[in-house]
Protein backbone atom coordinates (compact mmCIF):
# COMPACT_ATOMS: atom_id res chain seq x y z
CA UNK A 1 0.00 0.00 0.00
CA UNK A 2 0.95 3.52 -0.89
CA UNK A 3 1.00 6.31 0.98
CA UNK A 4 -0.90 9.21 -0.56
CA UNK A 5 -0.88 12.40 2.02
CA UNK A 6 -2.40 15.30 2.20
CA UNK A 7 -0.54 19.40 3.10
CA UNK A 8 -2.43 19.31 6.27
CA UNK A 9 -0.65 20.36 9.44
CA UNK A 10 -1.94 17.32 12.21
CA UNK A 11 -2.64 14.47 10.40
CA UNK A 12 -1.19 11.65 7.66
CA UNK A 13 -3.83 10.37 6.01
CA UNK A 14 -3.47 7.25 3.73
CA UNK A 15 -5.22 5.48 0.70
CA UNK A 16 -4.87 2.26 -1.33
CA UNK A 17 -2.44 3.21 -4.31
CA UNK A 18 -4.98 3.45 -6.78
CA UNK A 19 -2.78 4.29 -9.77
CA UNK A 20 -1.72 0.78 -10.22
CA UNK A 21 -4.87 -0.05 -11.70
CA UNK A 22 -3.88 1.16 -14.85
CA UNK A 23 -0.12 2.01 -14.38
CA UNK A 24 2.06 0.35 -17.18
CA UNK A 25 -0.99 -1.71 -19.12
CA UNK A 26 -1.18 -1.70 -22.71
CA UNK A 27 -3.02 1.11 -24.05
CA UNK A 28 -5.81 -0.13 -25.77
CA UNK A 29 -7.95 2.06 -28.77
CA UNK A 30 -11.00 2.53 -29.10
CA UNK A 31 -13.01 3.86 -32.33
CA UNK A 32 -16.99 4.56 -31.66
CA UNK A 33 -19.53 5.11 -34.23
CA UNK A 34 -20.34 8.38 -33.31
CA UNK A 35 -18.98 11.03 -31.88
CA UNK A 36 -21.23 13.92 -30.38
CA UNK A 37 -19.22 17.61 -30.56
CA UNK A 38 -21.31 20.48 -28.23
CA UNK A 39 -21.49 23.25 -30.58
CA UNK A 40 -21.29 25.76 -27.62
CA UNK A 41 -17.96 27.24 -26.04
CA UNK A 42 -16.91 25.76 -22.66
CA UNK A 43 -15.13 29.07 -21.71
CA UNK A 44 -18.19 31.02 -22.68
CA UNK A 45 -21.21 29.39 -23.33
CA UNK A 46 -22.38 30.89 -26.06
CA UNK A 47 -22.82 29.15 -29.27
CA UNK A 48 -20.05 28.41 -31.86
CA UNK A 49 -19.85 30.31 -34.61
CA UNK A 50 -20.22 27.17 -36.83
CA UNK A 51 -18.78 25.87 -40.57
CA UNK A 52 -20.56 23.21 -41.25
CA UNK A 53 -24.06 21.95 -41.04
CA UNK A 54 -26.49 18.99 -40.44
CA UNK A 55 -25.59 16.27 -43.27
CA UNK A 56 -22.41 17.93 -44.41
CA UNK A 57 -19.42 15.37 -45.01
CA UNK A 58 -16.53 16.09 -42.51
CA UNK A 59 -12.51 14.95 -42.39
CA UNK A 60 -10.33 14.13 -39.60
CA UNK A 61 -9.21 17.65 -38.23
CA UNK A 62 -11.34 20.05 -39.94
CA UNK A 63 -12.56 23.01 -38.72
CA UNK A 64 -16.38 23.08 -37.74
CA UNK A 65 -16.51 25.84 -35.62
CA UNK A 66 -14.64 28.79 -34.07
CA UNK A 67 -15.17 29.58 -30.31
CA UNK A 68 -15.19 32.95 -29.25
CA UNK A 69 -11.32 33.60 -28.53
CA UNK A 70 -10.73 32.19 -31.73
CA UNK A 71 -9.75 28.93 -31.01
CA UNK A 72 -11.19 26.49 -33.57
CA UNK A 73 -13.20 23.35 -32.48
CA UNK A 74 -12.28 20.31 -34.81
CA UNK A 75 -13.86 17.37 -36.03
CA UNK A 76 -12.04 13.76 -34.39
CA UNK A 77 -13.18 11.55 -37.00
CA UNK A 78 -14.54 11.69 -40.86
CA UNK A 79 -17.51 10.81 -41.77
CA UNK A 80 -21.36 12.81 -41.78
CA UNK A 81 -23.22 15.16 -39.52
CA UNK A 82 -26.15 12.89 -39.59
CA UNK A 83 -28.40 14.94 -36.93
CA UNK A 84 -28.25 17.34 -33.65
CA UNK A 85 -28.65 16.41 -29.63
CA UNK A 86 -29.27 17.83 -26.54
CA UNK A 87 -27.01 15.92 -24.12
CA UNK A 88 -25.45 16.69 -21.09
CA UNK A 89 -22.45 18.53 -20.87
CA UNK A 90 -19.94 17.32 -18.25
CA UNK A 91 -17.84 20.76 -18.43
CA UNK A 92 -20.67 23.28 -18.48
CA UNK A 93 -23.25 20.99 -15.94
CA UNK A 94 -26.07 21.44 -17.99
CA UNK A 95 -27.94 20.49 -21.21
CA UNK A 96 -26.49 21.81 -24.64
CA UNK A 97 -26.53 21.30 -28.02
CA UNK A 98 -24.27 18.63 -29.78
CA UNK A 99 -23.80 17.50 -33.52
CA UNK A 100 -23.41 13.89 -34.19
CA UNK A 101 -20.67 12.80 -36.43
CA UNK A 102 -21.41 9.23 -37.98
CA UNK A 103 -17.80 7.41 -37.94
CA UNK A 104 -17.02 5.99 -41.36
CA UNK A 105 -13.60 4.76 -39.50
CA UNK A 106 -11.66 5.81 -42.94
CA UNK A 107 -9.42 8.41 -41.17
CA UNK A 108 -9.84 10.97 -44.29
CA UNK A 109 -7.94 13.68 -42.66
CA UNK A 110 -7.47 17.50 -43.89
CA UNK A 111 -4.32 19.12 -45.46
CA UNK A 112 -2.07 19.19 -42.10
CA UNK A 113 -1.04 22.90 -40.82
CA UNK A 114 2.42 23.87 -42.15
CA UNK A 115 5.53 22.49 -40.50
CA UNK A 116 7.16 24.69 -38.24
CA UNK A 117 10.74 24.67 -36.51
CA UNK A 118 12.44 25.96 -33.57
CA UNK A 119 13.60 29.09 -36.77
CA UNK A 120 10.15 30.06 -35.94
CA UNK A 121 9.61 33.25 -34.17
CA UNK A 122 8.10 33.78 -30.86
CA UNK A 123 4.74 35.42 -32.59
CA UNK A 124 4.68 32.15 -34.55
CA UNK A 125 4.85 29.92 -31.89
CA UNK A 126 1.78 31.31 -30.38
CA UNK A 127 -0.35 31.61 -33.44
CA UNK A 128 0.16 28.11 -33.93
CA UNK A 129 -0.99 27.46 -30.19
CA UNK A 130 -4.11 29.14 -31.55
CA UNK A 131 -4.88 27.83 -34.77
CA UNK A 132 -4.39 24.34 -33.18
CA UNK A 133 -6.89 24.82 -30.83
CA UNK A 134 -4.25 23.85 -28.40
CA UNK A 135 -5.96 23.94 -24.22
CA UNK A 136 -4.13 22.76 -21.16
CA UNK A 137 -4.59 19.72 -20.43
CA UNK A 138 -4.28 19.94 -16.84
CA UNK A 139 -8.03 19.42 -17.00
CA UNK A 140 -8.95 23.31 -17.12
CA UNK A 141 -8.91 23.56 -20.62
CA UNK A 142 -7.72 27.22 -20.84
CA UNK A 143 -6.52 28.38 -24.01
CA UNK A 144 -2.62 27.97 -23.93
CA UNK A 145 -1.71 30.96 -26.27
CA UNK A 146 -3.49 33.29 -23.77
CA UNK A 147 -0.55 32.38 -21.26
CA UNK A 148 2.55 33.86 -24.26
CA UNK A 149 0.76 36.74 -25.19
CA UNK A 150 3.09 39.04 -24.77
CA UNK A 151 5.09 36.71 -22.48
CA UNK A 152 8.30 38.50 -23.86
CA UNK A 153 7.40 41.60 -21.95
CA UNK A 154 6.48 39.81 -19.03
CA UNK A 155 10.30 38.66 -18.52
CA UNK A 156 9.53 35.30 -18.00
CA UNK A 157 12.41 33.40 -17.44
CA UNK A 158 11.58 29.92 -16.45
CA UNK A 159 9.00 27.44 -18.00
CA UNK A 160 7.54 24.71 -15.33
CA UNK A 161 5.86 21.53 -16.94
CA UNK A 162 3.67 19.88 -14.45
CA UNK A 163 3.69 16.36 -14.45
CA UNK A 164 2.89 16.25 -10.81
CA UNK A 165 -0.48 13.90 -11.23
CA UNK A 166 -1.18 14.39 -7.72
CA UNK A 167 -5.04 12.69 -8.62
CA UNK A 168 -5.88 9.22 -7.14
CA UNK A 169 -6.45 6.52 -10.35
CA UNK A 170 -5.33 9.12 -13.27
CA UNK A 171 -1.92 7.87 -15.13
CA UNK A 172 -1.84 9.50 -18.28
CA UNK A 173 0.86 11.85 -17.93
CA UNK A 174 2.70 9.42 -16.29
CA UNK A 175 2.48 6.99 -19.39
CA UNK A 176 3.17 10.17 -21.55
CA UNK A 177 6.09 10.98 -20.32
CA UNK A 178 7.33 7.79 -20.31
CA UNK A 179 6.52 7.11 -24.35
CA UNK A 180 6.90 10.55 -25.14
CA UNK A 181 9.79 11.99 -24.49
CA UNK A 182 11.24 13.43 -27.48
CA UNK A 183 8.19 14.89 -28.31
CA UNK A 184 7.97 16.21 -24.62
CA UNK A 185 11.07 18.17 -24.91
CA UNK A 186 10.73 19.58 -28.16
CA UNK A 187 7.60 20.72 -26.57
CA UNK A 188 9.47 22.55 -23.79
CA UNK A 189 11.56 23.81 -26.50
CA UNK A 190 9.10 25.80 -28.23
CA UNK A 191 7.11 27.25 -25.10
CA UNK A 192 10.78 28.31 -24.20
CA UNK A 193 11.00 30.25 -27.21
CA UNK A 194 7.65 31.45 -27.30
CA UNK A 195 8.09 33.02 -23.69
CA UNK A 196 11.58 33.95 -24.13
CA UNK A 197 12.30 31.46 -20.79
CA UNK A 198 15.99 30.14 -20.32
CA UNK A 199 15.46 27.42 -18.31
CA UNK A 200 12.54 24.87 -17.95
CA UNK A 201 11.61 22.18 -15.50
CA UNK A 202 10.03 19.01 -15.65
CA UNK A 203 8.56 18.50 -12.84
CA UNK A 204 7.15 15.38 -11.28
CA UNK A 205 6.64 13.68 -7.82
CA UNK A 206 9.44 11.92 -6.11
CA UNK A 207 9.28 7.93 -6.07
CA UNK A 208 8.89 7.30 -9.59
CA UNK A 209 12.08 5.76 -10.23
CA UNK A 210 11.18 4.69 -14.12
CA UNK A 211 10.69 8.40 -14.81
CA UNK A 212 14.05 9.16 -12.95
CA UNK A 213 16.04 6.78 -15.30
CA UNK A 214 14.09 7.95 -18.30
CA UNK A 215 14.72 11.37 -17.72
CA UNK A 216 18.64 10.95 -16.00
CA UNK A 217 20.10 12.10 -19.68
CA UNK A 218 17.82 15.31 -19.87
CA UNK A 219 20.46 18.02 -19.62
CA UNK A 220 22.52 16.53 -21.97
CA UNK A 221 20.11 16.71 -24.37
CA UNK A 222 19.49 20.26 -23.71
CA UNK A 223 21.20 22.18 -20.73
CA UNK A 224 19.00 24.32 -20.30
CA UNK A 225 15.60 21.90 -19.08
CA UNK A 226 16.25 19.52 -15.95
CA UNK A 227 14.09 17.70 -13.60
CA UNK A 228 12.39 18.61 -10.26
CA UNK A 229 10.78 16.80 -8.04
CA UNK A 230 8.04 17.51 -5.35
CA UNK A 231 6.96 15.60 -2.26
CA UNK A 232 4.07 12.94 -2.48
CA UNK A 233 1.33 15.06 -1.22
CA UNK A 234 -2.07 16.25 -2.50
CA UNK A 235 -2.14 18.76 -3.92
CA UNK A 236 1.19 18.54 -5.13
CA UNK A 237 0.07 19.59 -9.20
CA UNK A 238 -1.47 22.66 -7.74
CA UNK A 239 0.56 25.73 -9.85
CA UNK A 240 1.08 28.22 -6.66
CA UNK A 241 2.74 24.53 -4.58
CA UNK A 242 4.88 23.72 -7.85
CA UNK A 243 6.22 27.36 -8.54
CA UNK A 244 7.17 27.34 -4.21
CA UNK A 245 8.72 24.49 -4.12
CA UNK A 246 10.72 24.38 -7.54
CA UNK A 247 11.43 28.15 -7.77
CA UNK A 248 11.19 29.41 -4.11
CA UNK A 249 8.63 31.84 -5.65
CA UNK A 250 5.23 32.91 -4.92
CA UNK A 251 2.76 34.93 -6.75
CA UNK A 252 -0.72 37.05 -6.19
CA UNK A 253 -2.87 36.13 -9.18
CA UNK A 254 -0.76 34.39 -12.00
CA UNK A 255 2.28 32.37 -12.37
CA UNK A 256 3.60 35.16 -14.72
CA UNK A 257 4.05 37.49 -11.69
CA UNK A 258 6.78 34.84 -10.73
CA UNK A 259 8.24 35.29 -13.89
CA UNK A 260 7.27 31.61 -14.70
CA UNK A 261 4.53 30.09 -16.96
CA UNK A 262 3.35 26.58 -15.77
CA UNK A 263 1.80 23.97 -18.37
CA UNK A 264 1.13 20.17 -18.12
CA UNK A 265 3.50 17.75 -19.66
CA UNK A 266 0.45 16.58 -22.16
CA UNK A 267 0.15 20.20 -23.23
CA UNK A 268 3.71 20.45 -24.44
CA UNK A 269 3.61 16.95 -26.00
CA UNK A 270 0.66 18.40 -27.99
CA UNK A 271 2.71 21.36 -29.01
CA UNK A 272 5.26 19.79 -30.45
CA UNK A 273 3.02 17.71 -32.48
CA UNK A 274 0.95 21.20 -33.45
CA UNK A 275 4.35 22.39 -35.11
CA UNK A 276 4.56 19.48 -36.83
CA UNK A 277 1.13 20.41 -38.88
CA UNK A 278 -0.95 18.32 -36.38
CA UNK A 279 -4.51 18.73 -34.57
CA UNK A 280 -5.61 17.49 -31.64
CA UNK A 281 -8.26 14.96 -32.79
CA UNK A 282 -7.96 11.91 -30.37
CA UNK A 283 -6.55 11.37 -26.72
CA UNK A 284 -5.48 9.03 -23.69
CA UNK A 285 -7.27 9.24 -21.17
CA UNK A 286 -7.76 7.03 -17.79
CA UNK A 287 -10.85 4.97 -17.40
CA UNK A 288 -9.96 3.46 -14.00
CA UNK A 289 -11.92 2.81 -9.89
CA UNK A 290 -13.38 0.00 -9.05
CA UNK A 291 -16.87 0.68 -10.86
CA UNK A 292 -15.43 -0.64 -14.24
CA UNK A 293 -14.26 -3.58 -15.17
CA UNK A 294 -11.39 -3.42 -16.88
CA UNK A 295 -9.31 -0.13 -15.94
CA UNK A 296 -7.54 0.91 -18.66
CA UNK A 297 -5.62 3.92 -20.56
CA UNK A 298 -7.48 4.35 -23.73
CA UNK A 299 -7.02 6.23 -27.15
CA UNK A 300 -10.26 7.68 -27.98
CA UNK A 301 -11.40 10.15 -30.41
CA UNK A 302 -12.32 13.49 -28.55
CA UNK A 303 -15.98 14.00 -28.22
CA UNK A 304 -16.92 10.38 -27.64
CA UNK A 305 -19.46 9.35 -25.03
CA UNK A 306 -18.40 7.82 -21.31
CA UNK A 307 -20.94 5.26 -22.03
CA UNK A 308 -19.42 3.92 -25.48
CA UNK A 309 -16.27 4.03 -23.61
CA UNK A 310 -17.26 1.43 -20.43
CA UNK A 311 -18.78 -0.73 -22.33
CA UNK A 312 -15.67 -0.77 -24.53
CA UNK A 313 -14.24 -1.15 -21.45
CA UNK A 314 -16.51 -4.32 -20.07
CA UNK A 315 -19.18 -2.56 -18.09
CA UNK A 316 -19.77 -1.49 -15.06
CA UNK A 317 -18.64 -3.08 -11.99
CA UNK A 318 -22.23 -2.86 -9.89
CA UNK A 319 -25.62 -2.18 -10.07
CA UNK A 320 -25.09 2.10 -9.22
CA UNK A 321 -21.78 3.96 -9.74
CA UNK A 322 -20.47 7.18 -9.47
CA UNK A 323 -19.01 8.50 -13.06
CA UNK A 324 -16.63 11.52 -12.60
CA UNK A 325 -14.75 13.57 -15.24
CA UNK A 326 -11.72 13.57 -14.17
CA UNK A 327 -10.02 12.02 -10.85
CA UNK A 328 -11.91 11.53 -7.81
CA UNK A 329 -10.95 14.62 -5.87
CA UNK A 330 -11.11 17.59 -8.02
CA UNK A 331 -14.21 16.54 -9.84
CA UNK A 332 -17.66 15.68 -9.06
CA UNK A 333 -20.06 13.00 -9.60
CA UNK A 334 -22.81 13.22 -12.94
CA UNK A 335 -25.89 11.22 -13.48
CA UNK A 336 -25.75 11.31 -16.91
CA UNK A 337 -22.79 9.10 -18.58
CA UNK A 338 -23.78 9.98 -22.22
CA UNK A 339 -21.59 12.93 -21.80
CA UNK A 340 -18.46 13.29 -23.66
CA UNK A 341 -15.02 13.73 -23.59
CA UNK A 342 -13.42 16.99 -23.84
CA UNK A 343 -10.48 18.10 -24.95
CA UNK A 344 -8.88 18.56 -22.21
CA UNK A 345 -10.46 15.68 -19.86
CA UNK A 346 -7.58 13.22 -19.32
CA UNK A 347 -9.63 10.56 -17.07
CA UNK A 348 -13.12 8.86 -16.49
CA UNK A 349 -12.92 7.46 -12.72
CA UNK A 350 -15.71 5.04 -11.75
CA UNK A 351 -16.74 4.04 -8.23
CA UNK A 352 -19.49 2.73 -6.66
CA UNK A 353 -22.20 4.93 -5.37
CA UNK A 354 -21.84 5.28 -1.81
CA UNK A 355 -24.63 6.82 0.57
CA UNK A 356 -22.91 8.85 3.00
CA UNK A 357 -24.57 9.17 6.73
CA UNK A 358 -23.79 12.91 7.46
CA UNK A 359 -23.09 13.91 10.89
CA UNK A 360 -23.59 17.74 12.29
CA UNK A 361 -19.91 19.45 12.43
CA UNK A 362 -17.59 18.50 15.02
CA UNK A 363 -16.02 21.79 14.87
CA UNK A 364 -12.84 19.72 14.73
CA UNK A 365 -10.97 22.06 12.07
CA UNK A 366 -9.88 19.42 10.32
CA UNK A 367 -10.84 21.43 6.84
CA UNK A 368 -8.85 24.62 7.94
CA UNK A 369 -6.29 22.72 8.37
CA UNK A 370 -6.09 20.55 5.11
CA UNK A 371 -7.12 23.59 3.33
CA UNK A 372 -3.72 24.32 1.25
CA UNK A 373 -4.94 28.07 0.47
CA UNK A 374 -5.54 28.84 4.16
CA UNK A 375 -9.35 29.16 3.77
CA UNK A 376 -11.89 28.34 6.40
CA UNK A 377 -14.06 26.17 4.44
CA UNK A 378 -16.30 25.55 7.53
CA UNK A 379 -16.99 29.15 8.24
CA UNK A 380 -17.42 29.19 4.71
CA UNK A 381 -20.33 26.55 4.60
CA UNK A 382 -21.81 28.15 7.52
CA UNK A 383 -21.84 31.91 6.36
CA UNK A 384 -23.62 30.31 2.66
CA UNK A 385 -26.06 28.62 4.49
CA UNK A 386 -27.18 31.90 6.96
CA UNK A 387 -26.95 33.49 3.70
CA UNK A 388 -24.43 36.19 5.27
CA UNK A 389 -23.14 37.57 2.18
CA UNK A 390 -20.84 39.75 4.47
CA UNK A 391 -19.15 36.97 5.96
CA UNK A 392 -18.40 35.10 2.70
CA UNK A 393 -16.73 37.72 1.31
CA UNK A 394 -14.94 38.47 4.14
CA UNK A 395 -13.80 34.40 4.41
CA UNK A 396 -12.55 34.72 0.29
CA UNK A 397 -13.87 31.88 -1.07
CA UNK A 398 -12.70 32.82 -4.55
CA UNK A 399 -9.12 31.49 -3.51
CA UNK A 400 -10.76 27.98 -3.55
CA UNK A 401 -8.61 25.56 -6.03
CA UNK A 402 -11.25 22.93 -5.89
CA UNK A 403 -9.31 20.26 -4.47
CA UNK A 404 -11.65 18.86 -2.73
CA UNK A 405 -9.82 18.21 0.62
CA UNK A 406 -12.14 20.09 2.84
CA UNK A 407 -14.84 17.13 2.12
CA UNK A 408 -12.83 14.05 1.73
CA UNK A 409 -11.12 14.99 5.29
CA UNK A 410 -14.16 15.73 7.17
CA UNK A 411 -14.88 13.12 10.08
CA UNK A 412 -18.69 13.97 9.51
CA UNK A 413 -18.55 13.00 6.18
CA UNK A 414 -20.28 16.70 4.74
CA UNK A 415 -19.53 17.67 1.11
CA UNK A 416 -17.91 20.88 2.70
CA UNK A 417 -16.19 21.52 -0.62
CA UNK A 418 -19.55 21.73 -2.36
CA UNK A 419 -20.89 24.98 -0.16
CA UNK A 420 -17.66 26.50 -0.62
CA UNK A 421 -18.38 26.32 -4.72
CA UNK A 422 -21.71 27.72 -4.11
CA UNK A 423 -19.85 30.30 -1.72
CA UNK A 424 -17.42 31.13 -4.47
CA UNK A 425 -19.80 31.70 -7.44
CA UNK A 426 -21.56 33.96 -5.45
CA UNK A 427 -19.12 35.93 -4.39
CA UNK A 428 -16.92 35.78 -7.35
CA UNK A 429 -20.16 37.44 -9.22
CA UNK A 430 -19.95 40.23 -6.40
CA UNK A 431 -16.44 41.19 -6.79
CA UNK A 432 -17.45 41.13 -10.39
CA UNK A 433 -20.17 43.97 -10.18
CA UNK A 434 -18.18 45.61 -7.49
CA UNK A 435 -15.13 45.91 -10.48
CA UNK A 436 -17.65 47.04 -12.61
CA UNK A 437 -18.97 49.62 -10.25
CA UNK A 438 -15.51 51.07 -9.95
CA UNK A 439 -14.97 51.65 -13.19
CA UNK A 440 -18.06 53.06 -13.81
CA UNK A 441 -17.69 55.52 -10.99
CA UNK A 442 -13.95 56.34 -12.69
CA UNK A 443 -15.77 57.50 -16.14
Amino acid sequence: MSIFTTLGHKHLYRIQDTKKLSMGKEVLKFEPNEVFVPVVDPGSSKPIQLNVSIGDLVKEGQVIGTCEKGTPVFAPVSGKIVREETMFHAGLGRNVRHFAIENDKKHQKVEPLEVLDLKASAEQIVERMKESGLSGQGGAGFPTYIKYLGALEKNIDTILINGVECEPFLTTDHEAMLLHKDELIHGIEFMMKAAGAKDAYIVYKKGYPDLDECYKDIESINPSIHVAHVKNVYPAGWERFIVKAVLKRTYDKLPAEAHTIVNNVTTAILLARAMNGEVETHKVITVSGSGVSNPSNVDVPIYTRAVDIVEFLGGYVGESVSVSFGGPMCSRGVMDDKAVILPYYNGLTILPRMTLNTLPCLRCGACTDHCPVGLQPVEIKDAYQAKDSDRMMALTPWHCIGCGLCSYICPSKIDVNDFVKKAKLMTSIKLKQLEAQKKEGKK
